[in-house]
């Protein structure tokens, strides 16, 4: 963690009276399932209490399940404890955690129900802080608008729900999308700001804010330099992200999106002049006399805090995971399809709408609220983006019966309307060892074959014809798909579907070893939210600017129409992030 973080709440020490039991002196273990592979949990016990609690080999991901595996483990010896709180935002990784050491405990003869039982907390108690610029919100947007404001020469405070930061940045692929004559020039690849522009407006089916289109597009590559100058480093190369419609899609040197916060944490720690506050909910705005001077909100402890700010950045993210609203909103181009019952590819607790709840209780007007996005590398059973990814090339899309159905080069509305109908609403991705050259070859996502073939999530196979037998394909219609798709590739043939083969980037699907993995369309960015202008500022149902409010982020609505560019997110939380930073520096410099 931080060592700027404020512990919000108190930490009851549990120490076993001594002579209360005698356990087995040693190190016991317990292999259990992790989020993204087995992992093993490691617990060393003296002859009364708990010593140490080790993963002795995980593959969780950075900033997310690597963060609750120091945190529970830290925990349990802290608190010699099974009845510790887990890690919200990594849920899945802390309770696997806890599973392992129960296990390894019983093994050295400890009474576990014993140790799970809870102990009592401190009363909550009251806090006042004072600061310039208050940012709600610890992800992708929220850093970059609170390292921003920093910068600009004010104090900040930044209040996360989570224990962690991140948000659904966190878990995105990271890629951002630019014109960028350096890096494109070098692979050839042809590009204006004129066209970003355009494909960003077409693509969001004409319904988006063109002052926001143009002021994101325009500036993009100058987010990316500023994220450079501040450490995140990039690839030379650009790809192309589901749905971005054109190459010019921007990937960072580290695994996924967890890049930048891996580099905002750092500047954080490095820099006096920002507070974070985690396990922190904020439960209203302080407005008045029309202008929002603050915020009140609640620890996870229930401590309650007021912090005294003279500027407010919501940077809070969707509500893809708010199952309310997503049925109140839904009345858009995903009207025919409940929501409801799909997935969300964003962290469940980060993902619920609150910052345009508490901003709309103060006038805060929206917009494009009905505008929903869904993907198609949904997880089945979860909804998020796990396993092989959708993004990038050589990868086919196929259907229980094992046949193409569409152009996996498509825009995301169009590849998850043709999946909702195939038999089932789901599909198959289908790569070989083009994408994975190797079992224990690490994907830009942390993540091996070996690992995802152990957690029972993606096939393996060494022939096409084992795939088939192994997923229930036919075989005839595998091979042909993969016939077809190498034809295009080579030249021979135009794509039923309309695919365009790209002579740099795609190549023939031939060896094997061959993959598998399910995929379900899942509910990945709402498009709609807070009304801003062009310098973040919010606006109220009249149009006018609620002075001191400020947002950024996917809590905000406008910037990508009805359907978002893959690629787009990312460019906006971080162009819209650093500009929200400076505007609500300058108000609080007034």
């Amino acid at each position: 963690m931080l060592k700027k973080f404020l512990a919000i709440g108190f930490v009851l020490a549990f120490t076993m009276s001594a002579g209360a039991a005698v356990y087995k002196a040693g190190t016991y273990e317990a292999t259990v399932n992790g989020h993204n592979a087995p992992i093993t949990i490691a617990v060393t016990v003296s002859n009364s209490d708990i010593q140490k609690v080790d993963v002795t080999n995980d593959f969780e991901t950075i900033g997310i399940g690597k963060v609750a595996i120091e945190s529970m483990t830290k925990k349990i010896v802290d608190e010699q404890s099974l009845a510790v709180d887990s890690v919200s935002g990594a849920t899945v990784t802390s309770y696997a955690i806890l599973m392992g050491a129960e296990k390894a405990l019983k093994d050295a003869g400890f009474d576990v129900a014993e140790l799970k039982v809870k102990k009592e907390k401190a009363a909550p108690g009251e806090k006042v802080c004072d600061t310039d610029v208050a940012v709600v919100g610890g992800g992708g947007a929220g850093l970059a608008a609170a390292i921003s404001a920093a910068q600009n020469g004010v104090k900040v405070i930044v209040l996360e729900r989570l224990d962690i930061l991140g948000g659904s940045t966190n878990i995105s692929e990271g890629a951002l999308n630019a014109v960028d004559p350096e890096r494109q020039g070098k692979q050839g690849i042809e590009d204006s700001v004129e066209k970003f522009i355009t494909q960003t407006y077409e693509g969001g089916h004409r319904v988006g804010d063109m002052a926001l289109i143009k002021y994101m597009c325009e500036n993009a590559l100058a987010s990316i330099k500023w994220l450079e100058s501040i450490g995140v480093k990039f690839k030379d190369e650009v790809g192309t992200a589901t749905g971005a419609l054109w190459q010019r899609s921007h990937y960072t040197t580290t695994p996924s999106g967890n890049s930048y916060i891996r580099v905002f944490e750092k500047y954080l720690a490095e820099h006096d002049n920002i507070t974070v506050l985690t396990s922190t909910n904020v439960d209203e705005l302080i407005f008045d006399g029309g202008k929002v001077k603050g915020l009140r909100a609640t620890s996870k402890n229930g401590d309650k805090i007021t912090v005294n700010a003279k500027s407010v950045i919501l940077a809070t993210g969707g509500f893809g995971s708010n199952k309310a609203l997503l049925k109140k909103y839904n009345t858009g181009v995903w009207s025919h399809v409940d929501l409801t019952t799909l997935g969300c590819t964003n962290m469940a607790r980060s993902a619920t709408g609150s910052g345009i709840e508490i901003a709309t209780k103060i006038g805060a007007a929206v917009t494009g609220m009905s505008d929903i996005q869904v993907h198609p590398c949904g997880t089945p059973g979860t909804g998020l983006m796990e396993n092989i990814r959708t993004s990038g090339r050589n990868r086919l899309f196929v259907n229980l019966e094992g046949k193409r159905f569409v152009n996996e080069g498509a825009a995301r509305d169009v590849l998850a309307q043709a999946v909702f109908d195939q038999e089932g609403q789901t599909y198959w991705i289908v790569v070989n060892s083009v994408r994975y050259p190797s079992r224990d070859w690490v994907d830009a996502n942390g993540a091996t074959i070996a690992n995802m073939v152990a957690q029972g999530s993606v096939i393996e196979a060494d022939t096409l014809e084992e795939l088939a037998k192994k997923t229930g394909m036919s075989a005839d219609n595998l091979k042909a798909a993969v016939d077809g798709y190498n034809a295009v590739v080579r030249g021979e043939k135009k794509d039923e579907f309309g695919f365009l083969a790209n002579n740099k980037a795609d190549v023939e699907l031939t060896a094997g070893s061959w993959y598998a993995c399910k995929k379900v369309p899942t509910v990945h960015h709402t498009m709609g939210g807070l009304k801003i202008d062009v310098d973040t500022e919010v606006l109220d149902d009249n149009g006018n600017v609620i002075h001191g409010l400020y947002a950024a982020g996917e809590v905000t609505g406008g910037i990508h129409g009805s359907n978002r560019l893959g690629g787009n997110a990312i460019a906006d939380i971080m162009t819209y992030g650093k500009k929200a930073g400076e505007q609500a520096a300058i108000n609080a410099k007034k």
